[in-house]
Protein backbone atom coordinates (compact mmCIF):
# COMPACT_ATOMS: atom_id res chain seq x y z
CA UNK A 1 0.00 0.00 0.00
CA UNK A 2 1.75 3.38 -0.65
CA UNK A 3 -1.04 5.70 0.06
CA UNK A 4 -3.12 6.21 3.16
CA UNK A 5 -6.87 4.85 3.44
CA UNK A 6 -8.50 7.70 5.62
CA UNK A 7 -12.34 6.81 7.08
CA UNK A 8 -14.27 9.98 8.82
CA UNK A 9 -17.10 10.32 10.61
CA UNK A 10 -20.57 9.32 8.61
CA UNK A 11 -22.23 13.29 8.60
CA UNK A 12 -25.97 11.25 7.49
CA UNK A 13 -25.40 9.43 10.95
CA UNK A 14 -24.37 12.34 13.28
CA UNK A 15 -27.13 14.38 11.52
CA UNK A 16 -29.85 11.77 12.45
CA UNK A 17 -28.60 11.58 16.35
CA UNK A 18 -28.61 15.53 16.03
CA UNK A 19 -32.58 15.55 14.74
CA UNK A 20 -33.92 12.73 17.23
CA UNK A 21 -31.96 14.41 19.74
CA UNK A 22 -34.03 17.71 19.22
CA UNK A 23 -37.22 15.83 18.96
CA UNK A 24 -37.00 14.41 22.44
CA UNK A 25 -35.78 17.38 24.00
CA UNK A 26 -39.18 18.89 22.23
CA UNK A 27 -41.10 16.26 23.87
CA UNK A 28 -39.52 17.11 27.49
CA UNK A 29 -40.68 20.86 27.27
CA UNK A 30 -44.27 19.60 25.87
CA UNK A 31 -44.03 17.52 29.15
CA UNK A 32 -43.26 20.32 31.35
CA UNK A 33 -45.20 22.81 29.68
CA UNK A 34 -48.98 20.52 28.91
CA UNK A 35 -48.63 17.85 31.82
CA UNK A 36 -46.41 19.93 34.78
CA UNK A 37 -44.27 16.30 34.96
CA UNK A 38 -41.40 18.85 35.48
CA UNK A 39 -38.98 15.92 36.58
CA UNK A 40 -39.44 13.31 33.56
CA UNK A 41 -39.28 16.67 31.10
CA UNK A 42 -36.08 18.09 32.41
CA UNK A 43 -34.48 14.50 32.72
CA UNK A 44 -35.46 14.09 28.48
CA UNK A 45 -33.84 17.53 27.98
CA UNK A 46 -30.59 17.06 29.87
CA UNK A 47 -30.77 13.73 28.33
CA UNK A 48 -31.40 13.74 24.60
CA UNK A 49 -29.47 17.77 24.98
CA UNK A 50 -26.28 16.17 25.55
CA UNK A 51 -27.30 13.51 22.09
CA UNK A 52 -27.97 16.45 20.07
CA UNK A 53 -24.84 18.34 21.35
CA UNK A 54 -22.49 14.89 20.69
CA UNK A 55 -24.47 14.74 17.45
CA UNK A 56 -23.24 18.16 16.03
CA UNK A 57 -20.04 17.90 17.64
CA UNK A 58 -19.38 14.68 15.53
CA UNK A 59 -21.06 16.28 12.65
CA UNK A 60 -18.88 19.15 12.05
CA UNK A 61 -15.52 17.18 13.23
CA UNK A 62 -13.38 16.80 10.23
CA UNK A 63 -10.62 14.52 11.87
CA UNK A 64 -9.83 11.27 10.00
CA UNK A 65 -11.49 8.51 12.31
CA UNK A 66 -9.65 5.62 11.25
CA UNK A 67 -6.49 5.49 8.87
CA UNK A 68 -5.04 2.59 7.56
CA UNK A 69 -1.34 2.82 6.16
CA UNK A 70 1.95 1.09 5.46
CA UNK A 71 2.67 1.51 8.77
CA UNK A 72 -0.68 0.30 10.65
CA UNK A 73 -3.67 0.93 12.17
CA UNK A 74 -4.78 4.21 13.61
CA UNK A 75 -8.10 4.40 15.02
CA UNK A 76 -8.11 7.84 17.27
CA UNK A 77 -11.76 6.55 19.30
CA UNK A 78 -9.26 3.49 20.74
CA UNK A 79 -7.00 6.40 22.15
CA UNK A 80 -3.88 3.98 22.31
CA UNK A 81 -1.47 5.24 19.04
CA UNK A 82 -1.03 3.47 15.99
CA UNK A 83 -1.10 0.03 15.84
CA UNK A 84 1.68 -1.82 13.67
CA UNK A 85 0.75 -4.08 11.36
CA UNK A 86 2.98 -6.16 12.96
CA UNK A 87 1.44 -6.49 16.64
CA UNK A 88 -1.34 -7.81 15.34
CA UNK A 89 -1.90 -11.74 15.77
CA UNK A 90 -5.56 -12.19 15.06
CA UNK A 91 -8.95 -10.44 14.25
CA UNK A 92 -12.36 -10.91 13.97
CA UNK A 93 -16.11 -8.75 13.52
CA UNK A 94 -18.19 -9.11 16.38
CA UNK A 95 -21.63 -7.25 16.03
CA UNK A 96 -24.50 -6.10 18.72
CA UNK A 97 -27.37 -4.83 17.13
CA UNK A 98 -26.00 -3.91 13.77
CA UNK A 99 -22.69 -1.92 15.47
CA UNK A 100 -19.94 -3.43 14.15
CA UNK A 101 -16.22 -4.08 15.92
CA UNK A 102 -13.26 -5.26 15.06
CA UNK A 103 -11.52 -7.27 17.53
CA UNK A 104 -8.04 -6.86 17.55
CA UNK A 105 -5.93 -10.08 19.13
CA UNK A 106 -2.52 -8.01 19.28
CA UNK A 107 0.72 -9.75 21.00
CA UNK A 108 1.40 -7.66 23.20
CA UNK A 109 -2.14 -6.23 24.46
CA UNK A 110 -1.04 -5.08 27.70
CA UNK A 111 1.38 -2.27 26.59
CA UNK A 112 -1.36 -0.99 24.08
CA UNK A 113 -4.24 -0.86 27.51
CA UNK A 114 -1.37 1.01 29.69
CA UNK A 115 -1.88 3.71 27.34
CA UNK A 116 -5.46 4.63 27.94
CA UNK A 117 -6.58 6.45 31.13
CA UNK A 118 -8.28 5.02 34.13
CA UNK A 119 -11.68 5.00 32.97
CA UNK A 120 -11.42 3.51 29.30
CA UNK A 121 -9.25 1.14 30.71
CA UNK A 122 -11.91 -0.20 32.71
CA UNK A 123 -14.10 0.22 29.69
CA UNK A 124 -11.65 -2.31 28.09
CA UNK A 125 -11.90 -4.72 30.72
CA UNK A 126 -15.87 -4.69 30.41
CA UNK A 127 -15.41 -4.78 26.36
CA UNK A 128 -13.43 -8.23 27.07
CA UNK A 129 -16.21 -9.42 29.58
CA UNK A 130 -18.51 -8.89 26.70
CA UNK A 131 -16.88 -11.37 24.66
CA UNK A 132 -14.60 -8.53 22.64
CA UNK A 133 -11.44 -7.97 23.11
CA UNK A 134 -9.92 -5.47 24.83
CA UNK A 135 -9.03 -3.10 22.11
CA UNK A 136 -11.61 -2.96 19.07
CA UNK A 137 -11.81 -0.73 16.17
CA UNK A 138 -15.71 0.52 16.60
CA UNK A 139 -17.30 0.75 13.24
CA UNK A 140 -20.29 2.73 14.44
CA UNK A 141 -20.64 5.99 12.50
CA UNK A 142 -18.04 4.87 9.94
CA UNK A 143 -19.30 3.65 6.29
CA UNK A 144 -17.33 0.48 5.80
CA UNK A 145 -18.36 -3.06 5.26
CA UNK A 146 -16.64 -4.71 8.81
CA UNK A 147 -16.06 -8.53 6.87
CA UNK A 148 -13.90 -6.14 3.79
CA UNK A 149 -12.07 -4.62 6.47
CA UNK A 150 -11.11 -7.17 9.01
CA UNK A 151 -10.28 -8.94 5.47
CA UNK A 152 -7.60 -6.24 4.83
CA UNK A 153 -6.54 -6.03 8.24
CA UNK A 154 -5.73 -9.72 8.04
CA UNK A 155 -3.72 -9.67 4.65
CA UNK A 156 -2.16 -6.77 5.75
CA UNK A 157 -0.70 -8.25 9.20
CA UNK A 158 0.16 -11.61 7.30
CA UNK A 159 2.41 -9.60 5.19
CA UNK A 160 3.74 -7.51 7.64
CA UNK A 161 4.44 -11.37 10.14
CA UNK A 162 6.61 -12.79 6.98
CA UNK A 163 8.56 -9.53 6.03
CA UNK A 164 12.03 -9.61 7.14
CA UNK A 165 13.32 -6.71 9.48
CA UNK A 166 15.16 -3.86 7.97
CA UNK A 167 18.91 -4.07 8.62
CA UNK A 168 21.12 -1.39 8.37
CA UNK A 169 23.34 -1.01 5.70
CA UNK A 170 26.77 -2.83 6.64
CA UNK A 171 29.61 0.35 5.74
Amino acid sequence: MTENLIFHNSRWRYALLTLGGLVFVAMGVFMIVTEGKWGLGLVSIAFFGMCAVVGVWQFFDTRPRLQLSDAGILDRTLGVGLIPWTDIANAYVRGINHEYFICLQLYNEEAYVRRLPPLKRRLASANAALGFTMLSVNLSGVNLNPEQLLEYILKQSAAAQVQPPISPASP
